[in-house]
């Protein structure tokens, strides 16, 4: 296959029928270009897998399909949107494509080219879609300063309990005051960090999984694009000056907005003055970072001296930049694709299907929507023993008195195990017994100390606590005494 390099994806608007090109990253050598898609739309160029490359055009209703070792797009499928698209995005596996066109949100499955559902959740156009890294949740964001979190499955299949929890979002976000430019998630699903940047000139960082902002940093300038390294310890953001900044996050401000001079902000600048940065990447190693922007220069940087190290000359306005590790050998003509879409991607939501299924595990909590099941751990153990010093903490709990925790023992022993208890236990026989010696279990509890005597001998060592601490404050106060007492002679002894 070859030695295996960092490949640049970067679609510009320009004259030429070229869409996008390829350029390895090390060298600026091109290694493809595909033609015949016109100027693809900002944030809206994806790959599925290394097969197949996938941008949207800015003038037409189009999505255009290139196989990834061919120049020209495929003829036995057209692709056609409902409208003009704003921002795209795939699923990490290719199952799934989310394109937002106004401020709808449409959703495709890919390999059957049904249409599954619309979200109208948004005020004004969307810029921008992301998935999170295992694809279970992405996150649109608009003009509206809206930024949305929503859930895939729910958005595809919504329950059939009449509630429109389906096209709800999972969290609303409305931080920003003016329109939404970018967006980065970091590692972790649900559970990890969200990066927005915003022409109020904020970068706000999110938490997913407690719907909840965590800091919001205030820049000098305006911001049109964000990326954040694996470990996300550093955070950087392209303004609309030309100029690109670095926010190290490892030593976060302790507050929830924090403003940053701009004397003291470490910048990057190379690009023309007054263009504004409108994608940024980071290689494998996080070593380097690309920028693009309306200069039509892709500049790559050294991270950790900020100096530029190579700037590549492109033929138009840079709309989009990905960066990917392969093998040029992929671009070879002799390889044969494989076959991943069975129809075009139709207009119209389609119709369920009664042979389409999907194998779940109900139970009670699901047709209530995303609420978590309420478990109940003082029913976790079902012996004797350990019912009795849970009813008797719960009464210390309580502040009752001796008479209230000498319950009557006959009367928990006979009420000790429910019918449901009981249908448990006998449920439970494959289990192996043989191995368990009935005297070192008979001696675990025999010899083991009552919660009473427990209790009273609590109630022994606090009285002898208070007489030590008494005897050592009268201790003390006889010290006191006795060293005073010369102080006062000495002082007699100088007057005379």
């Amino acid at each position: 296959m070859g030695d295996v390099v960092e490949a640049l994806f970067v679609s510009a608007c320009s004259e030429e029928n070229t869409t996008c090109s390829v350029q390895d990253l090390r060298t600026g050598t091109d290694l493809m270009k595909y033609k015949g898609g016109g100027n693809a739309q900002h944030h809206s160029l994806a790959m599925l897998g290394l097969n197949y490359v996938l941008a949207a055009n800015t003038m037409k209703p189009l999505l255009h399909v290139w196989p990834i070792n061919k120049q020209e797009q495929m003829s036995s499928l057209r692709f056609v949107l409902p409208g003009k698209a704003n921002a795209m995005a795939l699923t990490p596996d290719g199952a799934y494509l989310i394109v937002g066109i106004q401020e709808n949100i449409y959703i495709w499955h890919m390999n059957t080219g049904r249409m599954l559902n619309t979200l109208s959740k948004h005020y004004q156009a969307i810029t921008c879609l992301r998935f999170t890294d295992n694809g279970e949740h992405f996150i649109s964001a608009g003009k509206d300063g809206a930024v949305l979190v929503w859930d895939l499955t729910f958005s595809i299949a919504p329950l059939d309990n009449g509630s429109q929890e389906g096209s709800e979002p999972l969290y609303s976000f409305n931080d920003h005051g003016l329109a939404v430019t970018d967006l980065h998630t970091g590692i972790g699903g649900i559970r990890s960090y969200l990066y927005t940047v915003s022409l109020d000139r904020c970068c706000k960082i999110y938490d997913l999984n407690g719907g909840i902002m965590l800091l919001s940093i205030v820049f000098p300038v305006a911001l049109h694009s964000v990326v954040v390294n694996r470990t996300e310890t550093s955070i950087y953001v392209g303004s609309a000056e030309g100029k690109a900044f670095v926010f190290n996050n490892w030593r976060a401000p302790r507050m929830k907005e924090y403003h940053l001079e701009e004397e003291k902000v470490q910048a990057f600048i190379g690009h023309t003055v007054g263009k504004p940065i409108t994608s940024l990447a980071l290689t494998m190693n996080a070593k380097q970072m690309v920028s693009a922007g309306d200069d039509k220069q892709v500049c790559v940087w050294d991270v950790v001296s900020r100096q530029l190290m190579k700037s590549i000359p492109q033929n138009g306005v840079i709309t989009n930049l990905r960066i990917r590790l392969l093998s040029p050998a992929v671009f070879q003509p002799q390889h044969k694709q494989p076959q991943l879409f069975a129809d075009s991607l139709k207009r119209m939501i389609s119709p369920p299907d009664p042979n389409d299924y999907i194998d779940m595990l109900i139970t009670t909590e699901y047709p209530k929507g995303r609420g978590k099941p309420k478990r109940n751990f003082n029913k976790c153990n079902l012996h004797p023993e350990n019912n009795r010093i849970l009813q008797k903490m719960h009464h210390i709990n309580l502040g009752e008195d001796d008479d209230a925790i000498n319950f009557n023992e006959e009367t928990l022993e006979s009420s000790e195990q429910s019918p449901k208890e009981k249908d448990v236990l006998s449920d439970v026989g494959d289990f192996d017994c043989d191995n368990i010696e009935e005297e070192d279990y008979g001696e675990a509890f025999t010899n083991a100390p009552s919660v009473q005597k427990l209790i009273a001998e609590n109630r022994r060592l606090k009285k002898e606590n208070e007489i030590v601490v008494e005897a050592m404050g009268k201790y003390l106060a006889n010290q006191s005494k006795n060293v005073k007492a010369p102080e006062r002679n000495r002082k007699k002894a100088r007057k005379n």
